[in-house]
């Protein structure tokens, strides 16, 4: 009898460990930075709650840019645009690189399917983090 084919990758315990460090710094940064965040509408959509951080990890997924400076000054463009006081300051723009390193470094460790499997955990994580600040 044939076995089935699992599309599971195995990833080895020191690994995984590292991701999951890795995923959750990347996930508190831009939580961080979304604190700072306030768009000129008040929507609860989750387009809306997740402003700028939803546009980056969609072009992350799409691999439009493969530059974090390139990145950064996307979001900062976005950020201007679409934030009440239209300017960033300059700790969110800490917390923009520090995610981007670390998401660099996430990508370097895992394979295609993983990668594109935790960048939708990243997106909804902080969306849960947004959330709870709207609702506190």
């Amino acid at each position: 009898m044939k076995q089935p084919i699992r599309m599971v990758e195995k990833v080895e315990e020191a690994n995984r460990e590292e991701i999951n460090d890795l995923l959750k710094k990347v996930i508190t940064e831009l939580s961080e930075y979304l604190k700072e965040f306030m768009p000129q509408r008040l929507s609860y959509t989750k387009h809306s709650i997740m402003g700028p951080v939803g546009k980056l990890l969609n072009v992350i997924e799409s691999g439009r840019f493969e530059d974090k400076d390139a990145l950064t000054g996307y979001l900062i463009n976005i950020h201007n645009n679409t934030d009440r006081t239209g300017r960033i300051s300059k700790e969110a723009i800490e917390h923009i690189k520090s995610a981007l390193n670390h998401l660099e470094a996430l990508r370097s460790k895992v394979d295609v399917r993983t990668w594109l499997r935790l960048l939708r955990e990243i997106d909804y994580a902080v969306y849960k983090n947004k959330m709870e600040q709207i609702i506190r």
